[in-house]
């Protein structure tokens, strides 16, 4: 029997333990990596032809009972090997990045260990076997024979795992096929990328699994290869990198992946989606396929810790390496797909700067080289240009304050005083010119809706539908049944009057489908003006500085209300007495002459004996329309009608054509329009 010198229960005691699925698997991956090792020596190059290893996993879901199995054909524990064995922090396999310390992760994680090998000795085949125990003395046992549990035939390695030690290998031990493969496949992806991994057949419970042809057949074409490139800081590197079916990502985080390799071996896989940009590569034919590259080079050999887990790098330097070595896979194994990319994300940019084109403060591809390259959604651009723009518009007014303290200054103009005139008028206007496009931009989009609105309403003439249709309708100009003066309903000061008179852009003075008894002092009429407003002043937005809102004087009555009636475009039929439109006007105007408003918060403002009415009716002059308002004036464009009201009432009744509120706000907004770089959309 043969002792490992030191305290061996204490140096195992003091390993890190694990805390996720992969750290828990770490010393079964040792014994495979010892297992390829072990081939390749035998073989050598010929390894991934003649190697094989065979994985047994019963009894998955049950930690006391779990057993592992881990057979190999290769080179056997021979007396050099055996010697190694024994001896902690052994050299033995330090130049394939062996660190000597894997069989202590098997007492850490596993309650039994059992070992059979057949090797050559001087031409004849010679058996060992042993049994490796967690104690201070006399760990490694010879034993003349073991219950047979090997079923390669020929010279090889198997190591048997029986039980697992302690909690913390139970509780991240995987306790299913399907996540036991996925962080096998995922720990040694390089290794089955590259073929260089002789044949792995795993079985669970009975489930057979065959590497590397579980991941060889997710590769789309040949490898491409950067060659050995040098980056400052961190010598000589290369990465080979793989097309692959999305399911080779299956278990990492993210699609695209960069594997970085110590000595052959993976040992942190990390997810490049954001540097890489492009979501998805084509290649043969093939679409939707992902990137994995390999990693390899002297600086991460030499900077891996002892159980190759993890490289003893701060993240910063991981980070810094990840990004210039996907810039190299960029330029280097997928430029094509990288320009393609780019060019749509361009598209996008401009589209987007259209819809908002506060954004559109510099140059196309000035702006891009600000956004990180995955940037390309709304929300992606917005967020990354932000910053940027605040910058700009903080640099443009500290230049123009500049300006105006020479100008307050008493001493001599300098020479180039008024170039720094001119740049600063030219920022004003280019601020301008942006925060009015982004105004514009919106107003042309509710315009185009409403066109299409009505193009949609007049072919569905008729059918199950125009109730909502009509619904909507309204609530394009206005939200329904809302009072603009309730600062409870948020969605109340959000409207767009402005397409029936530009007077109104800011009003809150208004009522939107309100019975008339819910703003009426008295009264209990149920009738619903389309919409109400009390007051062409309040519409204009008067604000008090000092509260920052709009003040409507209750001491003094309303000397003017306006009323806002939409009839169903292309309607033709009013058969019954109520649908007479002066008729129906004078109604609403009866109940609310002399009567009083009660606004929000109980304030009541009493409405003018002589109050003058504007009263607006949107319509198409068709049907029995055109013959009621036959002998009213027409407006003067020849389209409307229009009535003066007479009798007890002042104001004027006003019928307009749909077309012509759409035609006559899309003139009100042309100018600005063009100076945005706009034009009118044309509705099909």
């Amino acid at each position: 029997m043969v002792s490992l010198t030191g305290n061996i229960r204490n140096r195992v005691n003091k390993l890190p333990k694990p805390s996720n699925n992969t750290q828990a698997l770490q010393p079964l991956f040792e014994a495979v990596s010892n297992s390829m090792y072990a081939v390749d020596d035998r073989y050598n190059d010929n390894s991934h032809q003649f190697g094989k290893i065979k994985i047994t996993v019963e009894h998955i879901r049950e930690d006391d009972k779990l057993e592992i199995i881990v057979e190999d054909n290769g080179v056997g524990i021979d007396d050099e090997r055996y010697e190694a064995f024994c001896t902690v922090d052994t050299d033995f396999k330090r130049t394939k990045g062996g660190k000597g310390v894997g069989r202590l992760f098997w007492l850490d994680a596993f309650s039994s260990i059992e070992i059979e090998s057949n090797y050559m000795d001087e031409g004849s085949v010679k058996e060992r076997c042993l049994i490796f125990e967690l104690k201070n003395r006399e760990q490694i046992i010879d034993v003349p024979k073991l219950t047979k549990f090997r079923t390669l035939p020929g010279i090889g390695t198997s190591i048997r795992f029986l039980g697992l030690r302690i909690s913390e290998y139970a509780k991240y031990f995987p306790k299913r096929q399907d996540t036991f493969l996925r962080y096998f496949s995922a720990h040694f992806i390089s290794e089955f990328l590259t073929g260089s991994s002789p044949e792995i057949i795993i079985n669970i419970d009975g489930k057979i699994t065959k590497y590397p042809q579980q991941v060889s057949s997710l590769v789309v074409g040949p490898p491409m290869k950067t060659g050995e490139f040098e980056l400052e800081d961190f010598g000589k590197l290369e990465i080979i990198g793989f097309s692959c079916e999305k399911a080779a990502s299956t278990g990492l985080e993210g699609s695209h992946q960069l594997h970085l390799l110590a000595h052959g071996r993976t040992v942190e896989t990390r997810k490049i989606d954001n540097l890489l940009g492009v979501e998805t590569l084509t290649r043969e034919g093939k679409e939707g396929l992902v990137f994995h590259g390999c990693l390899s080079g002297e600086y991460l050999n030499s900077r891996v810790n002892e159980g190759r887990t993890a490289f003893n790098l701060p993240e910063s330097t991981l980070k810094e390496i990840t990004r210039k070595c996907v810039d190299e896979i960029k330029e280097k194994l997928i430029p094509d797909q990288v320009k393609t990319y780019k060019g749509k994300r361009k598209e996008k940019f401009e589209d987007f700067v259209k819809s908002y084109p506060i954004y559109g403060f510099d140059s196309t591809d000035a702006q891009l080289d600000r956004l990180p390259i995955h940037a390309k959604t709304p929300e992606d651009f917005a967020s990354g240009l932000v910053k940027y723009q605040i910058r700009s518009d903080e640099d443009r007014q500290r230049r123009i304050e500049l300006v105006i303290a020479a100008l307050d200054r008493a001493e001599d103009i300098p020479e180039n005083f008024t170039q720094s005139i001119i740049d600063a008028a030219e920022g004003i206007q280019k601020s301008e010119r942006l925060a009015l496009a982004q105004h514009v931009v919106r107003r042309k989009f509710v315009l185009e809706i409403l066109e299409k609105l009505l193009l949609r309403l007049r072919r569905q003439e008729g059918k199950a539908d125009n109730f909502q249709l009509e619904k909507t309708l309204h609530s394009l100009f206005v939200p329904m049944n809302v009072r603009g003066d309730d600062p409870t309903e948020c969605e109340s000061r959000s409207h767009d009057l402005w397409m029936v008179d530009e007077r109104l852009a800011f009003t809150r003075a208004f009522s939107s489908d309100k019975r008339l008894d819910q703003i009426l002092k008295s009264g209990e009429s149920e009738d619903r003006p389309d919409i109400i407003i009390w007051d062409f002043a309040v519409g204009m937005g008067v604000i008090d500085p000092w509260a920052g809102e709009e003040t409507v004087d209750t001491s003094k009555p309303l000397s003017k209300v306006l009323i806002i009636e939409f009839k169903r475009p292309m309607r033709r039929s009013y058969p019954k007495a109520e649908d007479q439109i002066e008729r129906q006007i004078v109604k609403y105007l009866s109940q609310l002459k002399g009567n009083e408003l009660e606004s929000f918060g109980r304030k009541r403002i009493r409405i003018a004996p002589d109050c003058v009415f504007h009263c607006f009716v949107v319509a198409d002059i068709v049907g029995d329309l055109e013959e009621q308002l036959s002998s009213w004036e027409t407006t003067a464009n020849g389209e409307g009608r229009i009535r003066r009201l007479g009798g007890n009432y002042q104001g004027v009744i006003e019928v307009i054509q749909w077309q012509d509120l759409v035609n006559d706000a899309w003139q009100r907004n042309a100018s600005t329009l063009f100076a945005a770089g706009l034009k009118r959309g044309i509705i099909k």
